[in-house]
């Protein structure tokens, strides 16, 4: 003897043993679709090797070019780009490999921390001159 609930479609049998048994194949289809749900509409962050504070600027413009290679240096010097810490040989290959591939010219935007060497930022920016690199911007917070 079988019986059904209203139209939800949870289905309640007799066992032969005198147990009611339930039928939880919906349930977990259900489940199995949130799941699917919130890993698809999940934003997962990538973290940096390290974190920079961004000097203050009460006039900037915004950063327009969406392509552009992001170069961060910290406070005390490291370089990473890519997520990944490099010393000045490996910054220079990476960058003149990514100018090779672009037909109108890469853009880089330096983060560089608000207690960097000015030092520092001119070496990272030559860096990027000598790959023939013309375009170039230093990020800061408004």
């Amino acid at each position: 003897m079988k019986f059904r609930s209203d139209a939800r479609g949870l289905r309640v049998r007799r066992g032969g043993a005198g147990g009611a048994v339930v039928d939880l194949t919906p349930l977990i289809d259900v489940t199995f679709q949130l799941l699917i749900f919130f890993l698809l509409t999940a934003s997962f962050r990538n973290e940096s090797a390290f974190k920079v504070q961004l000097p203050k600027a009460k006039t900037q413009e915004p950063a327009t070019e969406q392509n552009a290679v992001v170069v961060k240096i910290s406070e005390d010097g490291q370089i990473e780009i890519d997520r990944v810490v490099v010393d000045d040989r490996e910054l220079e290959l990476r960058l003149c490999r990514s100018q090779e591939g672009s037909e109108e010219g890469v853009t880089i935007n330096i983060k560089a921390d608000k207690n960097t060497r000015h030092e520092r930022l001119v070496q990272v920016m030559d860096l990027a001159r000598t790959c023939g690199i013309k375009k170039m911007g230093i990020l800061s917070k408004s």
